[in-house]
């Protein structure tokens, strides 16, 4: 580390994102917050059929959740910061295999407007990037709004959501392998809806990958 970012580090100290404690090095999760949080496994439910499974990090729960709400919900951005740490740890990527393409799930025109961002693209993108992933910011499109996910069943949900994705114009996912990636996997509905979509049009793979999930 150089002389400057020596200094950063004085003046701003890093702090955990979980609970604010001043941490040696930027960026890193406490481990009193880590053992709250992280429970890295491949989802049991997740391999629906055109998804091949889903990997997620950590539990959908205590400050890793108040994160995303954070970064989702009230414009703070700064908690975007919470997640490549995380990412680091993750201990699976050889079960992902080598992946062509990275592809978030996209958010609606609307909420896109309302919001200025997609906090998918600010927990992975950087990360992604810096690991030399080809990372497709756009290649799904959500066509339409869909009602509000939490408000259903299982059954409703992959229901409210079908057909609610397309592949970007221009975009050739034929023969190749993809990882799709968001913040929260719930019921999958969402995940099985992109994967649909992106073997519909020819890709040879598609996997998933979230930070947080409340299924086992």
């Amino acid at each position: 580390m150089g002389l400057f970012e020596d200094l950063i580090d004085i003046i701003y100290p890093s702090t955990c994102p979980g609970c604010g404690k001043v941490m040696d090095s930027g960026g890193l999760w406490c481990e009193d917050c880590l053992k709250t949080i992280w429970d890295p496994r491949l989802i049991n439910s997740s391999n629906t059929g055109h998804l091949k499974g889903c990997y997620t990090l950590c539990r959908y729960e205590g400050s890793l959740r108040d994160c995303i709400i954070g970064l989702k919900y009230n414009n703070r951005k700064e908690k975007k910061r919470a997640f490549p740490p995380l990412l680091d740890r993750f201990p699976y990527w050889q079960r992902l295999g080598s992946f062509d393409m990275v592809i978030p799930v996209p958010l609606s025109r609307q909420k896109m407007g309302k919001r200025g961002y997609n906090q998918v693209d600010l927990m992975f993108e950087e990360w992604m990037e810096r690991h030399h992933k080809d990372y497709v910011k756009n290649g799904l499109v959500r066509i339409r709004s869909a009602e509000t996910q939490s408000l259903l069943s299982r059954t409703e949900r992959f229901e409210n959501i079908k057909g609610l994705f397309h592949i970007q114009k221009g975009l050739s996912v034929k023969g190749k392998t993809i990882l799709i990636v968001d913040d929260v996997y719930t019921t999958g509905a969402t995940m099985e809806s992109c994967a649909h979509e992106l073997m519909r049009a020819g890709a040879g793979k598609v996997m998933g990958l979230t930070i947080a999930s409340g299924a086992t």
